[in-house]
């Protein structure tokens, strides 16, 4: 289990979390009909994965919190060295900024979005995702739709990729549901599967998962890993090279809006 996590801590500081974390943006359908204006709203969900050598799967919790501007902030809580954390990814679509705020480091990380990819993550509101009609989840209606594709998956040569969302119009096509399997072609053998449930949904201000901590350092994610395995040497080995990450992440960070 701790493997695990600290599996998600890295990903979320090699810039992967923001990129599977929330299938539940851009899905929304133009209608002649006006949608209701999108209303702030917290998702505690919990992401679950087969463990091998036992029956139990590994199940993690993620919290989302979205604003009525389409903001969103990710949750990925954890517990490492004893201490509970929390990685919090906050997607500012209306700066078009990507803010990751760690709490074992105290670091903080922060990106320029392009008007693109800040297009892609804004939740909207919608009348309809464009799927079919799945009934209710959590009291909300959904609409189920599942996407079939091919990756190059490096070493592992061509992946089959299937995703399926039970999306909900009411919540700017928020994905109250989402299995995400990748096998690969060769022999059949599945390198992700994993289930993101949804488990409780409260209408509510969110204000609060948006705010910066001031005393916070700005690290790079080498630097953060580096502050990791100086804070907790035992869990958290050194990172090795990270210089190409660190200049991905130097030059996002050189692109955010000038103050």
């Amino acid at each position: 289990m701790q493997q695990s996590l600290l599996i998600l801590w890295r990903k979320a500081f090699i810039g992967l979390a923001g990129a599977v974390t929330l299938s539940a943006v851009a899905y929304s359908v133009h209608s002649q009909i006006s949608p209701m204006p999108l209303r702030s709203f917290f998702v505690q969900s919990t992401m679950s994965t087969p463990q091998a050598g036992s029956p139990y799967p590994e199940t993690f919790v993620k919290g989302y919190a979205v604003r009525p501007d389409g903001s969103w902030v990710l949750i990925t809580y954890g517990s490492l060295a004893g201490m509970q954390s929390r990685i919090r990814d906050i997607y500012d679509v209306t700066n078009n900024i990507h803010t990751t705020i760690e709490d074992l480091s105290k670091s903080i990380q922060t990106r320029a979005m392009s008007e693109s990819e800040a297009s892609i993550k804004r939740v909207s509101a919608a009348v309809s995702c464009g799927g079919k009609a799945a009934g209710q989840m959590l009291e909300l209606n959904v609409e189920y739709k599942e996407e079939k594709g091919s990756v190059d998956y490096g070493t592992d040569g061509p992946v089959t990729s299937i995703i399926k969302r039970w999306l909900a119009p009411d919540i700017g096509c928020f994905a109250l549901k989402k299995e995400t399997i990748w096998t690969r072609d060769k022999d059949g053998t599945a390198l992700v599967d994993t289930t993101d449930q949804a488990i409780s949904i409260t209408f509510q201000p969110v204000d609060q998962f948006f705010l910066i901590p001031t005393n916070y350092t700005e690290r790079t994610p080498g630097e953060v890993f580096l502050e990791l395995s100086r804070l907790y040497p035992n869990q958290f080995l050194p990172p090795g090279d990270t210089s190409a990450i660190d200049e991905i992440y130097r030059i996002a960070h050189s692109k955010l809006p000038k103050r």
